[in-house]
């Protein structure tokens, strides 16, 4: 540690972006954190990512924090990546960026106060720091997306995460979702987390706060934006792809919804939400119907829960539907 506080690792994954990469990167190095270090990890791409991420290094030599390049030869997956950047971080901390996303130049000095002021407050072994992000969507608008524990409230982990994270129940200080481009938390707590799951090609942040929540951490948040998130289409992004990612991250935590009483509930929403995204509204119709006669409560309560984020699903399904017809 320094006399301006410890090492922290900004860790990048890298993945067919040569567009926006070099922005990226630009802004992890200029974050004004005195103590700092900047990973980035090229999963394989298949254009020019790497050549732009080497250029960028050989550009700026000696100046600066130092910058390591982790070129694979084979894609893993962004959660064996990250894993890896987890084994080779040195940093104390650790704070993750997207290939795609800009972050203020105080993001990680922000974050790090609020993430020391949580552990004083909580007495946590375990917290997470996430900062609310400017999203720009597919159809070029702007959407605020706040995250949870945000100064000013409660600093929520335990049971009400488990349940914000599986059912999108809303309460004091446990909205917005949890980011991995936004977070950050001891390289310690990852590690004692055993990692992002390589198994999940996707979800697989969701799953980490998952478990992390029912491991007793407590997730603090900054309402500032302190991340420009530019949310881009791809073959990995539609909403079928989408719903089997939620699918697999639900039959992992099986038995922790079935403790809710959601289980049922929850197996034929998810083909409603499907049905929904893709267009097919007759399905839908047919399936509320269904849902209303059998959990009229729930049924509700989970329109309830779904109305702040519809805006944001609407306008990138839209553009997909756009895309693809």
């Amino acid at each position: 540690m320094t006399a301006g506080g410890p090492l922290i690792t900004a860790a990048l994954t890298a993945y067919d972006a040569e567009d926006t990469i070099a922005g990226a990167l630009a802004s992890a190095l200029a974050q004004d954190w005195p103590s700092l270090e900047v990973l980035i990890l090229d999963d394989a791409s298949r254009d020019g990512t790497r050549k732009v991420i080497e250029a960028v290094i050989t550009e700026r030599g000696d100046q600066g924090p130092p910058i390591r390049l982790i070129a694979l030869d084979k894609n893993g997956g962004v959660a064996q990546a990250r894993n890896r950047l987890l084994a080779e971080a040195k940093g104390e901390v650790i704070a993750f960026f997207d290939d795609d996303d800009i972050s203020a130049p105080d993001r990680l000095r922000r974050q790090y106060a609020r993430l020391i002021a949580a552990e004083r407050e909580t007495g946590a072994g375990l917290v997470f720091c996430h900062a609310a992000r400017c999203q720009i969507l597919p159809d070029g608008g702007e959407r605020l997306e706040g995250t949870m524990g945000e100064e000013g409230g409660p600093i929520p982990g335990g049971d009400a995460v488990v349940r914000r994270i599986l059912l999108g129940t809303l309460s004091p200080g446990v909205r917005g979702s949890c980011a991995t481009c936004s977070q950050m938390a001891r390289t310690a707590s990852y590690r004692a987390l055993g990692g992002f799951d390589p198994t999940l090609r996707r979800a697989e942040d969701t799953d980490l706060c998952l478990r992390a929540a029912l491991g007793g951490a407590v997730f603090a948040g900054l309402s500032a934006p302190l991340v420009t998130q530019r949310l881009t289409l791809g073959g990995d992004k539609t909403p079928r792809e989408d719903h089997r990612a939620y699918q697999a991250l639900l039959n992992k935590h099986r038995a922790t919804l079935a403790k809710t009483g959601w289980l049922t509930f929850y197996a034929r929403w998810q083909d409603i939400r499907l049905a929904h995204l893709e267009g097919r509204t007759g399905r839908v119709v047919l399936g509320l119907v269904g849902l209303g006669l059998s959990h009229p409560l729930k049924l509700a309560r989970k329109i309830v829960w779904s109305l702040p984020a519809a805006g944001t699903r609407a306008a990138y399904h839209r553009q997909h539907r756009k895309d693809t017809s």
